[in-house]
């Protein structure tokens, strides 16, 4: 049986900077192959928000996190990234957990969040982490012999590490069961609750981790 969620702040050096932060889109437009995506989205996120997107497979979910990311660039309008009132760039404030899982496979699960660790120059305690996740019994067998919601599991102990106030998800619920989605919800509502905020694309309904979760849908463009 899976240990339950504690609180963060006693695995990862106080947990998410306490920052005021704030993501801005405004009038944003994407194409691909010379058809338009979607065009005129404009989304403010700042602490304490879930935004979760929804829409169709092809639609640009993931294009549009990737924007928000700074990995790629929109066809027109604009974004900014702020931390305590200043501009910073994207990787100050954001982790992004994408489709793929980037570890490397001869590494074990404990000595991969160990080199993340001082990447990201974070104290937590990795046995701590290993065991919110429910992987303390895998944490030295190499992660290409993990499954696929193991590897997924393992993300959201790396989301931890980063201590960045902005976590953007895409689709992490895929390969996940029952236990493993509600990990996913809890750990999101605890970031939240401690001054984060969360951005989600994902096909399942969304969950109300909060007051303030927001619903963007997006449509095709004609």
């Amino acid at each position: 049986m899976m240990n339950a969620p504690t609180d963060l702040s006693a695995h990862a050096s106080g947990g998410v900077k306490r920052l005021d932060h704030a993501l801005t889109l405004e009038r944003i437009a994407l194409s691909r192959g010379g058809h338009p995506l979607f065009a005129g989205i404009s989304l403010s996120i700042v602490a304490g928000d879930i935004v979760w997107i929804g829409g169709d497979n092809g639609i640009g979910k993931s294009s549009l996190l990737r924007l928000m990311t700074g990995l790629s660039r929109a066809d027109s309008g604009g974004i900014c990234w702020r931390i305590a009132g200043a501009d910073c760039p994207p990787h100050d404030l954001i982790c992004y957990q994408g489709h793929q899982d980037a570890f490397k496979p001869n590494l074990t699960a404990v000595e991969s969040l160990e080199f993340w660790a001082k990447i990201l120059e974070c104290t937590a305690s990795i046995d701590a982490l290993l065991k919110t996740v429910g992987l303390s019994v895998r944490a030295n067998v190499p992660c290409g012999q993990l499954s696929a919601g193991q590897k997924r599991r393992l993300s959201l102990a790396r989301l931890m590490l980063s201590q960045k106030p902005v976590w953007i998800m895409d689709e992490p619920t895929a390969a996940m069961d029952s236990e493993g989605v509600n990990l996913i919800h809890e750990l999101i509502g605890g970031h939240v609750s401690r001054g984060g905020s969360a951005i989600i694309a994902s096909h399942q309904a969304p969950r109300m981790n909060g007051l303030r979760t927001r619903q963007l849908i997006l449509k095709a463009t004609s």
